[in-house]
């Protein structure tokens, strides 16, 4: 299913319930791969009431409304170039009022060397970072292969102290939705598959395998969500949005 930066703009400023149910699906799973507690009715019940169900880590609770806020950045900077700068506003913004911004260590590359847990990779080294960066976002991103090229390379480098996965989906959203790509939303149910064909591309240089990952998730997403799907057309035919 795809979505241009028109179409979402205009949802989200009209407060479409399409929308927000886009957002749900895209948060519940990235935020559940990375450990959250939140199920979608304590999601969508936070985000449509303001409320906290559910027995949840002070830091989960804040990422996750840092979360719901962060999605509608990285929708109202959709006209802005991906720099270094909005790369550490959309670390900042996640990571805020967390135990990692009492020490200091959002907004900024990461100072200290990071580890993936249970894999033999190696990320970047702190100083390493800046110029690492700088290099792949001078990549022309015009297909899928150059959104799953990217997203390995940033992963790789893992250039914060902490949020990259999140983060790293949040730019494939974007650029999904910049480039007219069928959106990906990565399902928790691939998590298995998701972070090995993640690993064959960070080691092998091969992005066959999390391309087939990509192409299952665009599939289920656009399954979820055939009401959007339906609207998109709508759309089209009355406000002329292409």
């Amino acid at each position: 299913m795809r979505i241009n930066k028109n179409q979402i703009t205009y949802l989200k400023e009209i407060s479409s319930p399409f929308y927000d149910e886009m957002k749900i699906e895209f948060l519940f799973h990235s935020n559940k791969l990375e450990g959250s507690t939140f199920d979608e009715k304590q999601l969508i019940t936070l985000l449509t009431e303001n409320k906290v169900q559910g027995e949840h880590s002070i830091d989960d609770v804040q990422e996750t409304i840092n979360s719901l806020k962060l999605f509608d950045f990285v929708i109202d900077t959709l006209n802005e170039e991906l720099t270094p700068r909005l790369l550490k506003e959309f670390n900042s913004l996640l990571k805020q009022n967390t135990k990692q911004d009492e020490y200091g260590l959002i907004g900024v590359y990461k100072k200290i060397p990071n580890k993936l847990l249970g894999v033999d990779i190696e990320t970047a080294q702190p100083y390493e970072v800046e110029e690492k960066i700088a290099n792949i976002l001078k990549a022309e991103i015009k297909n899928i292969e150059d959104i799953a090229r990217f997203h390995q390379e940033f992963e790789h480098i893992h250039p914060f102290q902490d949020g990259n996965g999140r983060i790293g989906r949040f730019i494939i959203l974007r650029q999904c939705i910049l480039n007219n790509i069928d959106l990906i939303a990565i399902d928790n149910e691939f998590e298995k598959e998701y972070k090995r064909d993640l690993y064959i591309a960070q080691t092998q240089n091969n992005i066959k395998p999390l391309l087939e990952i990509f192409s299952k998730c665009q599939e289920r997403l656009e399954n979820k969500l055939k009401g959007l799907k339906k609207l998109l057309k709508e759309l089209e035919k009355t406000l002329k949005f292409k």
